[in-house]
């Protein structure tokens, strides 16, 4: 493998002239650098990206903490992320918590120790972004947030979201709506169910707490809370499912008890299932703008990277939009 010292012998410069070219290229001429760079090419020396974050003091990569790797939200979020990370110039590490917060410490520190630039993390806990912030690190929050933290964030506006279904589902004539949340500890599953309680309330509808199950964000438990749900005396008319993996849950628990969407059954959920394309009936949902996310979230952090004494906190929420389908039907 070609070293920096071959280079600089073959192109008969010196090895400083040659780490200038790869660090400091305003001070070498264009001819020289020329000269320099078709002796790389030819030597097929690749630099070391460790010297040069040594020198520069910068690694060119972002942290990315992410909670479920198998929720499809976070996969095409992580999609947009790294396509526009890498049109800036970094290079993205990912790493998974399962929604545990003490692997989501220890991720976090880890990243540390490799010395990343930034972290956009989709935090469960509170109090990694508390050890972020005192470590002064560049980071962004996505999609949840913490209103105490004075910290950069990107989220959609769950609030807004669940709003516009729960006042769909309602407009149709349905009365008796359940709904499939979380544990309440996150920020997106609180505000969507402020959302719905709100919708609710307008609409001079009560909330009935035999609907309002907790699935704690999983299709298995989904699966079993929904079986058990419509088959009992009061069941709802509609479910509201506050994410994917729970509705494909619902959908086999439906499924399993020979139950048709949307003739015995109407459903709707907060973001897109995988294969609603081609899923009949296809289910109406709310779509939050995923690239938009992504792209923010990395424009915000590059932006902290390159003026870290920037005194004003970002904090952006961007507004979802609600994608009528098939799977609800109008009561009479």
């Amino acid at each position: 493998m070609a070293t920096i010292h071959d280079v600089a012998r073959k192109a008969r410069v010196s090895v400083m002239t040659v780490s200038r070219v790869l660090n400091r290229p305003d001070k070498v001429s264009s001819k020289t650098a020329r000269k320099i760079k078709m002796v790389m090419e030819e030597l097929g020396y690749q630099p070391s990206q460790v010297a040069r974050s040594l020198v520069k003091r910068r690694t060119n990569t972002i942290g990315i903490v992410m909670p479920d790797i198998k929720n499809t939200f976070f996969n095409s979020w992580f999609r947009a992320v790294e396509d526009s990370a890498r049109q800036f110039g970094y290079t993205t590490l990912l790493c998974n918590t399962d929604e545990n917060p003490d692997d989501e410490m220890k991720l976090v520190r880890t990243f540390l120790s490799h010395r990343v630039d930034g972290i956009l993390i989709v935090p469960h806990s509170e109090e990694s972004v508390k050890y972020l912030m005192r470590a002064k690190v560049n980071i962004v929050l996505v999609d949840r947030v913490f209103k105490s933290l004075e910290v950069d964030f990107v989220s959609t506006d769950h609030y807004d979201g669940a709003v516009k279904l729960t006042e769909y589902v309602i407009g149709l004539g349905h009365r008796r709506i359940g709904v499939l949340k979380g544990p309440g500890i996150l920020f997106p599953d609180r505000e969507r169910y402020r959302g719905f309680c709100h919708a609710m309330s307008a609409n001079g509808i009560e909330v009935t707490r035999e609907h309002v199950r907790n699935c704690e964000f999983k299709e298995s438990i989904a699966y079993e809370t929904v079986r058990e749900m419509l088959q009992a005396k009061s069941a709802p008319t509609a479910l509201f499912s506050f994410n994917s993996l729970m509705t494909i849950g619902a959908i086999k628990a439906a499924n399993s008890l020979a139950l048709k969407i949307p003739d015995d059954i109407s459903l709707v959920c907060y973001d897109e299932i995988p294969g609603n394309d081609i899923f009949t009936p296809g289910i109406t949902h709310i779509l939050q703008p995923i690239d938009e996310l992504g792209k923010n979230a990395v424009r915000i952090l590059v932006r902290r990277i390159e003026d870290p004494n920037r005194k004003l906190k970002d904090g952006i929420y961007l507004k979802p939009e609600l994608v009528i389908r098939e799977s609800c039907r109008t009561m009479t």
